[in-house]
């Protein structure tokens, strides 16, 4: 890979978008790219997040069988009614290795395309830690703002994430991701 250029990440459906904006094809590393003097904010979906390559390697988790899980609990702050979620994979590989009907929790990274997969659900978003300069995705309540903590969601039987297969019919609402997703967290499924 040339270090004049700008590897973006594109889904194979995305092709013809990149291409009619100007991206360039580079056939040996089976990459696209744009120049350094390119525009890069029209190409702000496919670009890698900061600091990190053009490859599979900044992100732990891939699945081309991936599902928005969404459930209605109590806000831990309001009391409220709230709609929350997370990634439900049915299939997929974690650092390589094959793993099946799993969930992400604390999702420190994700591709521009699952970021733009997940517009309709605004109060999950990214938070920043001042304290280890770290960030993560989390449910917010759209009442009060609080910030619903993962491990309410996905650690215990009872937890509305804890097992999908096994929720109960209408417990949790699946909502399908089209092509391959990409993102970095920690699974969690049942043995």
């Amino acid at each position: 890979m040339k270090s004049d250029r700008l590897y973006l990440y594109v889904p194979p459906e995305e092709k013809g978008e990149v291409q009619a904006l100007g991206a360039s094809w580079d056939a040996e590393s089976s990459c696209w790219y744009i120049g350094a003097g390119d525009d890069r904010a029209r190409f702000w979906e496919w670009l890698p997040e900061p600091g990190q390559g053009p490859g599979d390697e900044e992100f732990s988790i891939t699945s081309e069988a991936a599902y928005v899980a969404a459930a209605t609990v109590a806000c831990w702050k309001c009391r409220s009614r709230i709609e929350v979620i997370c990634i439900y994979c049915e299939s997929g590989t974690v650092l390589g290795e094959p793993l099946s009907q799993f969930t992400v929790s604390s999702i420190r990274a994700i591709d521009g395309t699952l970021a733009r997969r997940l517009a309709p659900w605004p109060t999950f978003r990214e938070v920043h830690s001042e304290v280890d300069q770290e960030s993560h995705f989390a449910n917010h309540c759209p009442h009060c703002g609080a910030l619903q903590e993962d491990m309410h969601l996905h650690s215990e039987p009872g937890h509305p994430f804890f097992s999908i297969p096994r929720s109960a019919p209408g417990a949790v609402r699946l909502t399908a991701l089209e092509g391959r997703v990409r993102l970095s967290g920690d699974e969690s499924f049942e043995v």
